[in-house]
């Protein structure tokens, strides 16, 4: 039985019918090893030096996927190709721990480290952007990162380290258990998903990045992002397009600005930081909510307009002040008053009542806007309310 969990690939290398396999089709494997000979890959004696000598003797067949394992080296590995080196064949490159085999192109000329546009799965690796590179890019459908490093700390420009570009609409990616390290959060984005859908990024760590998280393209829907921490960035998420991102998780710490979100229809799940509660209204006299007669709910009132819902938040509290002493029913909604999400029932006095949500916790997208309607036994009276919004 493969071991999988979550998602994430911890089936061992082995032997199999003469040939190391990864409990996956590979048709062939090369090696690199900074003591090979630099003859052929197909042993560690005659391992190639260099990780593009590795993959241009790749298989361009697109039936084949050719295995490349990459040695501990005691500097880095350097690509020292300029602009972005490509290859089109299907591979998966393959180092020990990801940090005992460091990657970088130190070409004068070069605008990434590498970029790989057929099937392509990296596993346990090291890439360093070096002073103004990108890291890597990864075009085609169902691309795998696993257990490696993407580090900034040298850049003197914005650059993205890891970026899944496609050309319409790409699906099915997985980025899985990475550390991404920036520089003063002013350089470096970590994750750049451009036109790619339905894909996993599990158990991230980015820290001191300009851009933890950015969603561009159209067809970039229906992404999971599951036990990710961002933190020290100058903007955690960037959410551009694409639609239905779901958010399971997420840790957000000492970053200048969690989310900022251009779309708005998102689901969020146990969301985690140290995010500040305000009240609104922010005065004694909060919003009036009339009920109708006995036992009959009055209109929708707003009580938080969409245009305020500038972030995703939480509603933690509500403050109430009836205006006469007997039992009433609360209900809230998103909608203008087709379906509520939560509804309270109290026996008031005329000073005061404090309830908070009794259903599921919410987290509320940008552009939400908040109202209520009630009811009481004799009907006629009103309810002033308060909320207290903590938004993320």
């Amino acid at each position: 039985m493969p071991l999988e969990l979550r998602g994430i690939d911890l089936e061992p290398i082995r032997e199999d019918a003469g040939a190391y396999t990864i409990g996956r089709a590979v048709t062939a494997m090369l090696r690199v090893s900074a003591n090979g000979n630099n003859r052929n890959g197909s042993s560690w004696t005659e391992a190639y030096r260099t990780i593009q000598g590795a993959l241009d003797a790749a298989s361009m067949d697109p039936n084949d996927l050719t295995l490349i394992l990459i040695s501990p080296h005691p500097t880095f590995y350097d690509i020292n190709l300029p602009g972005n080196p490509t290859w089109s064949a299907n591979v998966r490159l393959q180092g020990t721990q990801r940090k005992w085999g460091l990657i970088k192109n130190t070409h004068v000329s070069a605008t990434s480290i590498l970029k790989l546009t057929g099937k392509a799965m990296i596993s346990d690796l090291d890439f360093n952007l070096d002073t103004a590179n990108d890291g890597v890019i990864l075009t085609n459908d169902g691309a795998r990162v696993y257990r490696s490093l993407f580090v900034g700390s040298s850049l003197t420009s914005a650059r993205t380290a890891l970026h899944l570009d496609h050309a319409s609409g790409g699906k099915y990616a997985k980025i899985i258990d990475c550390d991404f390290f920036g520089k003063d959060a002013t350089k470096m984005t970590a994750v750049l998903i451009d036109q790619f859908g339905r894909s996993e990024f599990d158990h991230l760590h980015v820290h001191y990045c300009l851009k933890g998280i950015q969603i561009v393209g159209a067809n970039s829907d229906d992404n999971h992002f599951i036990g990710v921490d961002i933190g020290e960035s100058a903007l955690a998420l960037d959410l551009d397009a694409g639609n239905e991102q779901h958010f399971d998780n997420l840790t957000l710490h000492g970053n200048t600005t969690n989310v900022d979100d251009e779309v708005g229809d998102h689901i969020w799940s146990n969301i985690i930081g140290a995010f500040p509660i305000h009240i609104e209204p922010n005065n004694l006299v909060g919003v009036q909510v009339n009920a109708g007669a006995a036992n009959t709910y009055g209109g929708d009132t707003q009580i938080r307009a969409a245009v305020t819902s500038t972030v995703p938040f939480r509603i933690v509290g509500i403050h109430l002040e009836p205006s006469a002493n007997e039992w009433y029913q609360l209900r809230f909604s998103t909608d203008a008053g087709a379906t509520f999400y939560d509804i309270l029932q109290f026996d008031a006095t005329k000073r005061e009542g404090i309830a908070a949500p009794s259903g599921t916790e919410f987290i509320f997208n940008v552009g939400t806007r908040i109202s209520a309607s009630v009811k009481s036994e004799t009907g006629a009276n009103n309810v002033k309310v308060w909320l207290e919004i903590q938004g993320i």
